[in-house]
């Protein structure tokens, strides 16, 4: 007597008996569980006729049999499997039970030369919304072709790791990382097909703001190469069309350009900052907007960081490091780094603005930061001044970090945009009565080559104060030149996290307003006043 073929749907706890078609849709890696004592176990996702997916596991000994047994996009006859209900972890669709493969299981070849395409549908995640995503415990979907992949990497002797880029039908590209069994298996097959740019669908995928936006697999990732996908051609032909525009692209670097891989929001997606504050852990990164003042409390406004990936590094501007972030060989720049308060009509919020974001908004460079901090001259007033004419909209991270041993939660701007930036977007940016808006002041280049501009902009003080920093800077310059020598080769052991000063501890928030602002500092006669000669640097 022939059997009766049932749909997944008809499956529920308890049923006996019973035989689904099913198509394997994606075969998982064998991994220990977060049980106390841990268990192998092996996830399969398998889909019916009518699309509808279901989470598969079995266990230790059975993992052999079935791992070998089930690939990737076949169909097979699946009877009389244990039904349970499904892990919200592993749930998938509306099925809400799951199966368990064992020795009573049957599992039977389902004889067809070629298997049909993929007949279920994938929840995937635009690239323009992962904003919305990162670093947060919600995962997401994604689609894309897989344009490079670079080198294996080993961030300590128990992982490994591989950063791929992928371009979707937005022509973003994003970086992913895949973390240890998902580069000994993905990984490596993606980079031995990277000339054919396979499509690969990431399922359950986090976003990270490393590297301003990113990818990187969980323990509960998966990752389909080449899918039978019903759109499969289309797609292709898609990618032929634009793998000119799309290689330029890549050669620009944009999935390491922020402007790309966070544009301005749309209004909509801004929230005020007391919700910001209150979501917190459950959503660590969002937009906000509002004024800007800074936050007086700090001796130092500049930081050494690796030139690639620009995280904080404890070395001199003259070295050549490997970086302990990246994995690269890199140079040491001059970064600016200023603490600021930023306000809207619902609360304020103290953080960090780094790099480029950050000097627009001031009125000296990296290296005048660090010459004033050097020759002592303070300088709190006039960052004030230059910060408080803004209102910005910023892409905010927030995270904890032990501080004295106990958890401090600090902010980092990941993203800032300036009114002026944002003038023709139509995004209401509120500001305090009698505030002008300045445009952004530019590069570090650009502020040397206009000086015209630099002097319509800067006030008295800050102008006699420049040409005195400017005036140090040059006789240390000369003298550095005189003497310099090769460039030395360090390695760091440990990271540094992006937003830690590797030499003097940051005051929590709160201790902030207990300080009162540091006085400006200048000699009276700063215009007359001699540049300070520089201590002879020791070998």
């Amino acid at each position: 007597m022939p059997r009766h073929i049932s749909s997944v749907l008809n499956i529920q706890k308890g049923a006996e008996k019973w035989t689904v078609l099913a198509q394997v849709v994606h075969k998982g890696h064998s991994q220990l569980t977060r049980e106390v004592p841990p268990r192998r176990i092996m996830r399969f996702l398998l889909t019916d006729a009518e699309g509808t997916k279901v989470s598969v596991v079995t266990y230790e000994q059975h993992i052999k049999t079935f791992s070998k047994f089930l690939q990737p996009y076949q169909r097979y006859y699946v009877s009389n499997a244990i039904v349970v209900p499904a892990d919200p972890t592993y749930r998938v669709g509306t099925y809400e039970c799951s199966w368990i493969l064992n020795y009573k299981t049957l599992i039977e070849n389902y004889a067809e030369p070629v298997p049909p395409m993929l007949p279920c549908i994938f929840e995937l995640t635009n690239f323009s919304d992962l904003h919305k995503y990162a670093d947060s415990d919600n995962l997401c979907n994604i689609r894309g072709f897989v344009i490079h992949a670079f080198p294996i990497k080993q961030p300590d002797p128990a992982s490994i790791s591989r950063d791929i880029i992928i371009v979707n039908e937005e022509k973003k590209l994003m970086l992913m990382t895949l973390w240890n069994e998902f580069e000994h298996d993905e990984g490596s097959k993606i980079a031995d097909m990277i000339s054919t740019a396979p499509l690969i669908i990431a399922l359950r995928v986090k976003v990270t703001t490393f590297n301003t936006l990113s990818f990187t697999t969980r323990y509960s990732s998966g990752i389909l190469i080449s899918p039978p996908l019903p759109d499969d051609l289309s797609l292709r032909q898609w990618f032929s069309l634009n793998k000119e525009e799309i290689r330029n692209l890549l050669d620009a670097k944009t999935y390491n350009d922020a402007n790309c891989l966070l544009p301005p929001p749309n209004e909509e997606d801004i929230k005020a900052i007391s919700n910001f504050q209150a979501s917190f852990p459950v959503q660590k990164a969002a937009w906000v907007q509002g004024t800007v003042k800074l936050a007086y409390g700090f001796s130092k406004y500049w930081t050494t960081a690796c030139a690639n990936c620009h995280k904080i590094v404890n070395a001199d501007i003259d070295w050549i490091i490997h970086c302990p972030s990246c994995k690269q060989q890199s140079e040491v720049e001059l970064r600016a780094r200023i603490p600021i308060i930023i306000t809207d009509a619902s609360s304020s919020i103290h953080c960090i603005i780094s790099g480029e974001d950050a000097e627009k908004l001031i009125e000296f460079t990296p290296l005048q930061l660090k010459q004033a901090q050097e020759d002592g001259f303070q300088i709190d007033t006039e960052l004030n001044d230059a910060l408080k004419k803004y209102t910005v909209v910023c892409f905010l991270k927030s995270y904890e970090t032990p501080f004295q041993g106990q958890l401090q939660k600090k902010n980092t701007v990941i993203k800032a945009y300036t009114a002026a930036e944002l003038s023709d977007r139509p995004i209401p940016l509120e500001l305090p009565e009698n505030t002008q808006v300045s445009s952004a002041l530019g590069s570090s280049s650009a502020r040397h080559a206009e000086t015209s501009s630099k002097d319509q902009l800067f006030t008295p003080s800050t102008k006699l104060l420049l040409e005195e920093i400017a005036g140090a800077s040059s006789y240390k310059d000369s003298q550095t030149s005189a003497t310099s020598g090769a460039k030395r080769s360090l390695e760091f052991p440990e990271d540094l996290p992006a937003d830690t000063d590797p030499k003097q501890p940051t005051k929590a928030p709160e201790e902030f307003a207990k300080e009162p602002a540091k006085p400006y500092g200048p000699p009276a006669n700063i215009k007359d006043s001699p540049a300070k000669k520089p201590k002879a640097k020791e070998d």
